[in-house]
C-alpha cells in the first residue's frame, strides 16, 4: 500500500488553514492542485473519481449559482465514479451484515427530511446527490477496509456539513476548514490502495 503523498499532505493542511481562515482567494492556488497531488499511482477508476472531485472543487470555487451546478454535477460523477472504483473490492460485509448500513441510512434520511423544506427548487437534485453519496459510503463500508470505510464516512459528513449551510443556514465555527478537513482526508482514505 502506497503512503499518502507528502505533497497532497502538504496541499491540504494549507488548503484547510486558508478555508477555516477565510482566504478565499489564496485558495485558488491550493484548492485546485489537490486532487492531481493525489492521483500519482492510483488505479484508472481512482483516478477517474478523483479527477471528477478536482474538477469539482474548481468549480466551487467560483460563485453563483452556474458554480454550484457545475460543482454538484462533478461531484455527482465523482461519486457514481467511486462506488463502480469500490464495487471491485467489496468484501460482502453489508450482505453479511446489513445493520452495518443502519447509522449511515439514518444520517441520510435524517439530513434529507431536515432539508427537504429548506431547498426549495433543488430538492430532487440536493435528493439524487446525496443518494450518490450514501452509495459511495456505503460502498467503501463494503470493502471491509477499516480505513477506506473511514473515508466514505467523511466525505458523506464533508458533503453534509456543505449542505447544512447551503440550504440549513447552520455554520460552524472555521466552518470551511472543517469541511476541507473532513473532504481531503476522506478523498485520501477512499483513494488507499
Amino acid at each position: 500500500m502506497r503512503r499518502t503523498s507528502p505533497l497532497f499532505v502538504g496541499l491540504a493542511a494549507t488548503d484547510t488553514l486558508l478555508a477555516a481562515t477565510g482566504r478565499d482567494h489564496l485558495r485558488r492556488m491550493t484548492k485546485p492542485l489537490l486532487m492531481p497531488a493525489l492521483l500519482r499511482g492510483k488505479p484508472k477508476p481512482v483516478q477517474r473519481a478523483l479527477a471528477l472531485g478536482g474538477a469539482g472543487d474548481v468549480a466551487l470555487l467560483g460563485k453563483g449559482d452556474a458554480a454550484f451546478t457545475a460543482g454538484l454535477g462533478s461531484f455527482l460523477a465523482g461519486h457514481v465514479a467511486w462506488v463502480a472504483a469500490l464495487r471491485p473490492r467489496s468484501q460482502g460485509v453489508l450482505a453479511r451484515n446489513p445493520a452495518a448500513a443502519v447509522p449511515y441510512l439514518a444520517a441520510w434520511a435524517g439530513l434529507n427530511a431536515y432539508l427537504w423544506p429548506k431547498t426549495g427548487k433543488d430538492r430532487i437534485p440536493v435528493l439524487v446527490y446525496s443518494a450518490a453519496l450514501l452509495a459511495t459510503a456505503l460502498a467503501a463500508l463494503d470493502t471491509g477496509d477499516k480505513a477506506v470505510a473511514a473515508g466514505g464516512a467523511l466525505f458523506m459528513v464533508s458533503d453534509t456539513l456543505l449542505a447544512l449551510e447551503k440550504f440549513g443556514d447552520v455554520h460552524l465555527p472555521l466552518h470551511e476548514g472543517v469541511v476541507m478537513a473532513t473532504y481531503t482526508s476522506g478523498q485520501a482514505l477512499l483513494a488507499r490502495n
